[in-house]
């Protein structure tokens, strides 16, 4: 499986998971922010990741309204 990240230090990853926490926080009080995110999210996808990603989607949105 190919890599995402190169070598990332322990501080990297502290900061990449204080970055999650604190954009989690603000796509619940603003859900402008949330779209944004994952408009930018999506476009960066692989396209096998993509497809991997809607067949996740499809799964859990048959199971939640099937």
């Amino acid at each position: 499986m190919k890599q995402l990240f190169t070598q990332t230090t322990e501080e990297e990853l502290k900061e990449r998971r204080q970055l999650c926490q604190d954009l989690e926080v603000l796509c619940i009080q603003d859900s402008t922010i949330l779209e944004e995110v994952i408009d930018e999210y999506v476009y960066l996808l692989s396209d096998h990741r993509r497809e991997e990603l809607q067949e996740f989607v499809t799964k859990e949105l048959e199971a939640d309204f099937g």
